[in-house]
């Protein structure tokens, strides 16, 4: 709030611009962060504003006293700020009146600064909504710099003014940067006064209608307008502006009444918190925290907020399905969303866990990841997965990558099983797995998952105990693996220093398990061919059962040895065995055919 005779002068001449008004929106300030809707009776909140007191003359030898939480000059009531300037005696003055500061208790850098104001009339009035430097980080005025939102002196009534003032551009030196509309009703209607402040610019608008903007010249001295700065409102009486023209005694009391107060800012709405949870688990997730916000939370049916609803942060125990968790923020008349997508983990509930699905036929779950020209050709059969693998230069750690739908706790599944063969006709056939979390933190810890290999063609079984054992050492050493959230395999094939260049041999990988414990010597025996057929293998829910003698009785074992299921009358050379009630697994199947039992078949329950 600032006064000289250039300034009118200037203005003057700028007041045609009313005429060329540019629409101006609030779109790029999309959220109410601050706001007083003097919507309570009594002295202005306190914790919004400060009265400062004194009748010094306030830098322009204004002529009022601006008293300390005074009701008489400065109240709320029927929903407005009321600021009265009053004709009396006080603190050897002959006006009382009020100034309200927000410093410390709402300080802003950037953003729509918004206020409905009626202003008071009459001569010898200078009403004025502004704001200065919180910090003053370039020191004193006008280094640090000056935004007069709206400014009106009584004795010019139709017009309004909007400036900037820094160190080059100010009114000692008669350059200040400004303008002006013109308008008849300023003391009888409410009208919105506004700015609109970015890093490159600040624009002046009335009733969404911008007259002026200030641009970022670069440099302190042309813009000390990258800090933060507050609010001043203040109904002054005379001074070098608003007294230019004497001051009017019979006006008073004089009010400009103020319906409200409200800040701006770009909304970057944002929800934190785990992006994989397990059934039943209880977790938080906190978004961006705005004043004056309606916070409406949504997560999938099955879930449910035990805590925090209609806040900012919330307590979710979670179902059994992934899903959304999403946020609809309501600030004043705006409304912004935000959503996270939640995956299920999967806790496994039987003593073994199958990673991956490697006989689907379908092979977009595996990934390739070479730097050097080495090669990797899938393709998946009933049987398993078969990769064919060139090997250009083994330093370079060539690799293919299985990831699951999602992640998996394996805390409780420490044992890790792969059925593979190999005839490695080119010896060159070594092979490491390690296994990795949601973050990318793998098994590469000291000793490693290193099968020693046999090529002879056949399936066997390669088993690694990772209890203890999720440990990595690269890229940083002593990380500790979460088990709790495996999701990836990588798998190097004559990689590293036991590698050989320009090689090229293929695996066939069967199945990769995990187990609660290690495997019994009945899981890996070799299972011999005999007269007894079952088919399909893997099963769904019905295996039939196919013999050259009659089937007398048949049961089913779990990898764990338990029998599951038992038929003792058959009396048929074939037989439907409904598995439907079967959880997936590995599963062994003996029948007793002419008084002996045969030597148990394996097959696969899908």
């Amino acid at each position: 709030m600032t006064s000289s005779s250039g300034f009118i002068k200037l203005l003057t001449v700028t007041i045609v611009l009313a005429l060329f008004q540019i629409s101006a929106g609030q779109a790029q300030f999309n959220a109410l962060v601050w706001s007083d809707e003097f919507d309570y009776t009594g002295l202005p909140a306190a914790g919004k504003w400060t009265c400062e007191e004194g009748g010094n003359g306030w830098g322009n030898n204004e002529l009022q006293y601006y008293t300390m939480n005074r009701i008489q000059n400065a109240r709320v009531e029927n929903g407005v700020l009321i600021i009265e300037a009053l004709k009396e005696n006080y603190n050897g003055r002959e006006y009382t009146s009020a100034r309200l500061v927000s410093t410390g208790k709402g300080d802003w850098l950037y953003g729509r600064m918004e206020i409905r104001a009626k202003l008071p009339g009459g001569k010898g009035t200078w009403p004025a909504i502004w704001m200065l430097p919180t910090d003053w980080a370039y020191g004193n005025w006008p280094s640090s710099g000056e935004i007069d939102i709206m400014e009106h002196v009584g004795y010019d009534p139709t017009h309004v003014f909007g400036t900037a003032h820094t160190e080059i551009y100010n009114h000692n030196l008669g350059t200040q940067k400004g303008s002006s509309v013109t308008g008849s009703d300023w003391e009888t209607a409410f009208h919105v006064y506004a700015i609109e402040w970015s890093p490159t610019k600040i624009d002046f608008i009335v009733d969404d209608n911008k007259y002026y903007t200030f641009n970022n010249e670069g440099g302190w001295e042309k813009w000390p307008f990258d800090k933060r700065f507050h609010f001043i409102l203040n109904l002054a009486v005379g001074g070098s502006w608003g007294g230019a023209q004497g001051v009017d005694p019979s006006i008073f009391p004089g009010r400009m009444e103020i319906d409200y107060v409200r800040v701006y800012q770009m909304a970057d709405l944002k929800i934190t918190g785990p992006a994989y949870l397990e059934p039943g688990q209880i977790a938080k997730y906190q978004a961006t925290r705005f004043t004056d916000a309606v916070y409406d939370w949504h997560i999938p049916s099955d879930a449910q907020i035990t805590a925090g609803a209609g806040t900012f942060e919330i307590t979710v125990k979670w179902g059994t399905f992934e899903g959304d968790i999403a946020l609809n923020v309501t600030i004043g008349t705006n409304n912004i969303t935000a959503a996270n997508f939640v995956k299920t983990v999967a806790v496994p509930s039987e003593n073994t866990f199958w990673f991956g699905n490697l006989t689907d036929g379908n092979t977009s779950d595996l990934t390739v990841n070479t730097i050097d020209g080495s090669t990797y050709e899938f393709s998946e059969s009933s049987e398993s997965l078969k990769v064919v693998y060139l090997t250009v230069n083994p330093g370079s750690w060539p690799k293919f990558e299985l990831t699951i739908p999602r992640p998996v706790n394996l805390k409780n599944h420490p044992w890790c099983v792969i059925n593979l063969k190999t005839f490695n006709l080119s010896h060159s056939v070594s092979l490491r797995f390690d296994f990795a979390d949601i973050n990318g933190v793998e098994t590469n810890a000291t000793p490693v998952f290193r099968p020693t290999i046999i090529g002879d063609g056949l399936f066997h079984l390669y088993q690694n105990n990772y209890t203890g054992r999720w440990l990595s050492s690269s890229p940083a050493v002593g990380q500790v693996v979460d088990s709790t959230r495996i999701i990836k395999l990588t798998t190097y094939i004559n990689g590293g220093v036991l590698g050989q260049s320009n090689k090229t041999d293929s695996i066939w990988i069967e199945s990769i398990r995990f187990l609660t414990s290690p495997l019994t010597l009945v899981d890996q025996q070799e299972l011999p061919d005999n007269a007894i057929r079952i088919f399909p293998n893997p099963v769904a829910d019905r295996l039939t059962v196919t013999s050259n003698n009659i089937i007398e009785k048949i049961e089913i074992f779990d990898i764990r040895g338990m029998r599951v299921k038992r038929i003792t009358d058959v009396k048929n050379s074939a037989a439907e065995i409904n598995t439907a009630t079967l959880p997936p697994g590995v599963y062994l199947i003996r029948f007793r055919t002419e008084a002996s039992w045969g030597n148990p078949l394996k097959f696969v329950k899908r």
